[in-house]
């Protein structure tokens, strides 16, 4: 079942294909399923894993959420908050810069425009602010999205409290989790819908949008017995001061409240919803609360959809453009893109994606890379960001 688990979360990244209307199909947007590499049960949950095999780090087991909904304990590796917020990662060790904060270069001066720290100085960075870097066409630092978190097949499942916090402490700059919104409208971090039995054996086969969010986060996270199903509201409060988040919400019917939780949890800054060219176009405008969120907006394969984004609908909040990995982008990037000032994003699904291969999508012209392989795509961002002189890497 391992085996099976790995295979369907890894794939296509969240977007509109295949999208099915609101009575229609409940999985609706097709994120993850699908799995194009050679992968045996050995290669995914085997001894000793390390970066240049693309497996994850293991992260001890965390608390779960109660049952009625209450806020969960994240489970750190080392059972307690990696660094506090504000300090900085450098992809190993924290730095020492005689204060830990990178928004500064320690004379209280504010740096030099690499995006590590804000252009007024103050104590966010670009891993927990989408107003450093993510928004800034100009900053030349990359950065990393661990899909799912930084999972593996053990202690911390897929989108699990235990897989976020592990990348949080694995020097992620960014997390990327599935949003479904419950029978009593409260905006829950699930995949599936029906839930799969690798997601959950307990609860396999039940529909999130028939279910309660106390009864939702009572299902336990396949293998764990500690890790359930968490609110959307406990991640994003969590999630504050560490890490960007990309949310995928896996029905086009959801996005208001959404959208709606974000604006609640004073989350603007911070979190951001992935959706198709036309959900920019003809559904976001219709949201109360729309002008108030970011959106990555993804083309897949279809670089004319580049131009009607820039050109056509021209929504200031769309700031990020996701293109396929395999896509020949040319100079997109730097003649259309930027100037536009948008950013470039892709997804490798490849478990088992090389630092080479992930470092490879960077060098090509993609700002962003979110990946299942996050220590692998942590060393490619690093490495990529050394040679363009961008401290902390």
């Amino acid at each position: 079942m391992l085996v099976v688990m790995a295979l369907a979360l890894a794939g296509p990244g969240c977007s509109g294909e295949g999208r099915q209307p609101p009575d229609g199909d409940a999985n609706g947007i097709d994120c993850d399923d699908g799995f194009d590499g050679d992968v045996s049960e050995g290669d995914l949950a085997g001894d000793d894993p390390t970066p240049e095999d693309g497996a994850v780090q293991d992260a001890e087991d965390g608390t779960a959420h109660d049952a009625d909904g209450g806020e969960g304990d994240f489970g750190d590796p080392a059972d307690e908050e990696p660094f506090a917020d504000g300090d900085g990662f450098d992809g190993g060790e924290p730095t020492d810069d005689g204060g830990g904060d990178l928004t500064a270069d320690g004379d209280g001066e504010v740096g030099d425009g690499d995006g590590s720290e804000t252009p007024d100085g103050g104590g966010e960075d670009w891993r927990s602010s989408l107003a450093v870097c993510w928004t800034d066409a100009d900053c030349p630092r990359v950065m990393a999205i661990g899909h799912g978190g930084l999972w593996d097949l053990t202690s911390a499942p897929y989108d699990s409290d235990a897989a976020i916090a592990a990348a949080y402490a694995g020097g992620m700059d960014g997390v990327k989790i599935d949003v479904r919104v419950t029978a009593d409208n409260v905006p829950v971090i699930a995949h599936s819908s029906p839930i799969e039995i690798w997601e959950s054996v307990g609860c396999s086969g039940q529909k999130i949008e028939e279910m309660t969010a106390d009864e939702v986060t009572a299902c336990h996270r396949f293998p764990s017995t500690t890790e359930n199903f968490q609110r959307l509201d406990d991640v994003l409060e969590y999630l504050r001061g560490k890490m960007v988040v990309q949310l995928c919400v896996k029905e086009e019917v959801d996005y208001g409240r959404t959208i709606e939780e974000i604006i609640a949890k004073g989350a603007e800054d911070f979190a951001f919803i992935e959706l198709s060219t036309s959900d920019l176009q003809y559904i976001v405008p219709t949201l109360p609360g729309n002008e108030s969120v970011y959106y990555l907006v993804n083309v897949g394969s279809n670089l004319a959809e580049v131009d009607t984004i820039i050109d056509v609908i021209q929504n200031p909040r769309g700031f990020m453009i996701e293109i396929d990995p395999d896509v020949d982008i040319g100079d997109l990037t730097d003649t259309r893109i930027h100037p536009a000032g948008l950013r470039t994003f892709t997804y490798q699904d490849a478990e088992l994606a090389t630092v080479s291969m992930l470092q490879a999508l960077f060098e090509k012209g993609f700002d962003v890379v979110s990946a299942n392989a996050g220590a692998n795509a942590v060393e490619a961002r690093i490495n990529v960001n050394q040679a363009r002189g961008v401290d902390p890497p």
